[in-house]
């Protein structure tokens, strides 16, 4: 028996991949819609709370480090105040105020100096011709000194140099086992009479490692867990100390001026090739009579060390994330395929009954919701389409006979 061309062509034959996609399948619709929307959500989390948090930890970290730098310079600043302050002490007393004392007289305030602290390597007096005339421990007496930048530079005012190497007098000192830097730092005072004439210049040398010890008081070598490192740059420019602490080989050149806003802050640069660093900084300016020397004091640690907490953040936000989109589409999937299987089973139902058998039935409904009402509503359709063909229907009238009037 060939088909009848009139009648309406019958559903597709469902393909295998039917399931997986989003045009024929509600289960792959939902997991689309829903599922889609839980992994944008979490990879929004992962970006904004990403941006969030390292923002607010770089305002927290700069001020940090801002401060850590600052205390550095201000206790440098200090230290050679005191030690300025000392000279010119020594230089008021009276074997000093009077022209052509000899050397035995004012080497006990001298040694004295010498003593108060084992940061003091030398400590001289030079006459105003530049002549050395006593020192403790003695050494260079009767050298000249006036092409010294001590002697040359300290002939009106206090002078305070940056280090420097003195290799004749890192040959007669001695050194400890975690002290062997030959640089020292020059010290120098006028001297003058009661009548204010120049009558020569009081110098010492400090060693430099005092200003390692220094930074050490604020940062300590713990610090090197976490590469915080410390960089003294002289005014100039010149790297003068470096703990060493971040793991370079050697430091970074200074900050460029127009990047430092003020004598103190923070900033973030890109100082070492590929690496960023979150760096705070602080500019020497002196204490009291001390006018300082325009050193810059710079921590830094590196951007990767000091977000670290960050990117473990959002990781963990990544793989919660992630887990919480998985739960939402199997759970998705269920719940869709519980209704894709009675939608199948009430196309199924309609379909047999289309087609011609009287006793196929609609699932039944078992709830109130929507999906159970529209359910009951087809069923209640198809029992009265059946209904009305089962019942029979009137003979008409015989032909041929008229009505009786």
């Amino acid at each position: 028996m060939e088909p009848d061309p009139s009648a309406p062509p019958g559903p597709e034959p469902e393909k295998w991949w039917w399931p997986l996609d989003p045009r024929h399948s509600l289960r792959a619709s939902a997991i689309l819609i829903f599922g889609g929307g839980a992994l944008a959500f979490s990879l929004l989390l992962y970006w904004s709370a990403g941006r969030l948090v390292r923002a607010q930890l770089e305002h927290t970290l700069g001020p940090s480090f801002e401060n850590l730098a600052y205390q550095v310079a201000d206790k440098l600043d200090r230290s050679l105040y005191e030690r300025q302050r000392a000279l010119q002490f020594t230089a008021s007393l009276a074997p000093f105020r009077n022209a052509g004392t000899p050397a035995d007289q004012l080497r006990p305030a001298l040694d004295a100096l010498l003593n108060t602290s084992p940061d003091w390597v030398w400590v001289g007096f030079a006459d105003a011709s530049g002549k050395v005339v006593g020192a403790a421990p003695r050494l260079f007496e009767g050298a000249e000194a006036g092409d010294g930048p001590w002697f040359r530079n300290a002939h009106g005012q206090p002078y305070t140099g940056n280090p420097r190497e003195f290799p004749a007098l890192a040959r007669e000192v001695s050194f400890g086992s975690d002290d062997t830097d030959p640089h020292f730092l020059d010290l120098a005072v006028p001297v003058t009479d009661a009548g204010g004439k120049f009558l020569g210049v009081l110098g010492a040398q400090v060693r430099w490692t005092w200003a390692r010890d220094t930074q050490s008081s604020v940062i300590s070598d713990a610090a090197r867990r976490e590469h915080l490192g410390v960089t003294i740059y002289a005014a100039n420019g010149d790297i003068l100390l470096d703990s060493g602490a971040t793991g370079w080989t050697q430091p970074p050149p200074a900050p460029p001026a127009g990047e430092l806003r003020g004598y103190r802050g923070s900033l973030t640069e890109d100082a070492a090739g590929d690496t960023i660093y979150l760096t705070g900084y602080a500019r020497s300016r002196g204490y009291r009579t001390f006018r300082g020397l325009g050193w810059l004091v710079t921590v830094r640690q590196p951007a990767a060390e000091a977000f670290a907490s960050v990117q473990a953040l959002q990781h963990r936000l990544m793989q919660l994330g992630l887990a919480l989109s998985a739960a939402a589409i199997l759970l998705i999937w269920i719940f869709a395929s519980y209704f894709a299987r009675r939608a199948n089973a009430v196309a199924n139902a309609a379909g047999r009954v289309g087609s011609g058998d009287v006793l196929a039935l609609l699932p039944l409904s078992h709830g109130r919701d929507e999906f159970q009402r529209m359910c009951a509503a087809l069923g209640a359709m198809v029992d009265q389409l059946r209904q009305s063909q089962e019942r029979p229907k009137s003979a008409p009238p015989p032909p041929g006979r008229a009505k009786e009037p």
